[in-house]
């Protein structure tokens, strides 16, 4: 993650509902708007190598012909990057199950092609302004029995939460899937709205989630301060050419703007109520402290006042955000093997910076009045009147 946030110690209040000390010690545990930024991208290193890492498995991101050239969407786009920061690109592979390890022991500086940004990853390195979204997809019968998905991704993960009855399948070989459905091998297999296009067939039935699901760059740590900076920053000034890209691969232009961003770190944030819940409980936590709230809170004002945003809406902005997230831990929690004190803090620290940043963003932007729908995202964790809510303390703050 990134170091400590300039604003300190209130930015925890974010995610973690104003929660008590931990112990001592703890165990592990329509056309898009597009508001392109104006500040510049940071100064290249000349002769600097980037090393990018990819599976080559996974279109339309990243895939692999039989001579071992590569091609896709984040090969496209890894290429312009590269090519504008004034770094040697190089590819690594990579293997799904081996992906985090990989990225942790700085075998590659990033991660390209159709990583799915999830709390287990974002607490490790930096995952960078989200650039297409999609949602999971069932193909075949809907009522298989033996259902097979690739192993290590966010797929598989969400195969065992929502078909925990069936007989998974977890497969290495990701191109595989279409071939052992169509041999009767198993019934139906996991997929996405991204590579829903390249594995179905005529007469397979389909049935896809909601589009929730972000992808987005995954920077290792060590060089996620420098590095992840510098490609967040080449994603903000380039969106129209990231839509291009879009288009040509994945068939749609989509919504890149500041408020499709600001709204992606929101829901970033409240991913990770449901674990930090579970956390609390195992720790015996209280999920209240108000006298830490009250402290949190007044460094909020001076934070958005040096962001140039108006102190008073914002400070309300946060406020809410805490009652919500408090809201969500005690309606949902979730067993994590994470640590509450060396992970999950920080990580919610870092995003309590991004978001002052993307609210500065979006107000400078002008971008159009914030609407119901924008808020979408958030259903997972917000009720319909905690949205509306949201909404309105969101459009104060943005004008």
């Amino acid at each position: 993650m990134r170091g400590a946030p300039r604003s300190g110690a209130w930015l925890l209040v974010l995610g973690l509902g104003a929660c008590a000390r931990a112990p001592a010690a703890e165990p592990r545990v329509a056309e898009p708007r597009v508001a392109e930024a104006r500040s510049p991208v940071p100064e290249a290193v000349p002769g600097a190598v980037l090393r990018i890492g990819t599976s080559g498995d996974y279109a339309p991101f990243s895939s692999r012909d039989a001579s071992g050239t590569l091609a896709g969407f984040d090969i496209e786009l890894a290429e312009q990057l590269a090519a504008d920061l004034g770094l040697e690109l190089r590819w690594v592979p990579f293997r799904w199950p081996e992906l985090g390890r990989q990225l942790a022991a700085g075998d590659f500086d990033v991660a390209m092609g159709g990583v799915s940004w999830q709390p287990a990853r974002a607490v490790s390195g930096y995952m960078t302004r989200a650039l297409a979204r999609g949602g999971p997809c069932l193909l075949g019968d809907m009522s298989a029995r033996r259902v097979a998905v690739n192993r290590g991704g966010v797929l598989e993960a969400w195969a065992r939460g929502h078909l925990a009855d069936r007989e998974l399948v977890s497969v290495d070989d990701n191109p595989s899937l279409p071939r052992l459905l169509a041999e009767g091998q198993v019934g139906a297999i996991v997929t996405d709205s991204f590579e829903l296009h390249t594995f179905e067939r005529p007469g397979w039935a389909r049935r896809c989630e909601p589009a929730h699901t972000r992808k987005v760059y995954w920077v290792g740590p060590a060089r996620a301060a420098e590095l992840g900076a510098r490609i967040d920053g080449w994603l903000r000034t380039h969106g129209a050419r990231v839509q291009a890209t879009q288009e040509r691969w994945l068939g749609e232009r989509q919504r890149l703007d500041a408020i499709t961003h600001l709204v992606d770190l929101l829901a970033r944030r409240f991913a990770f109520m449901p674990i930090v819940a579970g956390l609390k409980a195992e720790h015996g936590l209280p999920i209240e402290d108000a006298a830490r709230e009250r402290e949190l809170l007044a460094g909020v004002r001076e934070s958005a006042a040096r962001s140039g945003l108006p102190g008073g809406p914002v400070q309300d902005l946060f406020a809410l955000s805490i009652e919500l997230a408090k809201a969500v831990q005690q309606r949902q929690r979730e067993a994590s093997t994470l640590d509450l004190r060396e992970q999950v803090r920080p990580a919610l620290s870092a995003l309590g910076e991004r978001i002052i940043e993307a609210l500065a963003e979006a107000r400078a932007a002008s971008a159009p009045a914030l609407e119901p729908a924008d808020l979408e995202l958030l259903s997972a964790w917000l009720t319909p009147e905690e949205r509306l809510r949201l909404l309105d303390s969101l459009r104060a703050v943005l004008g």
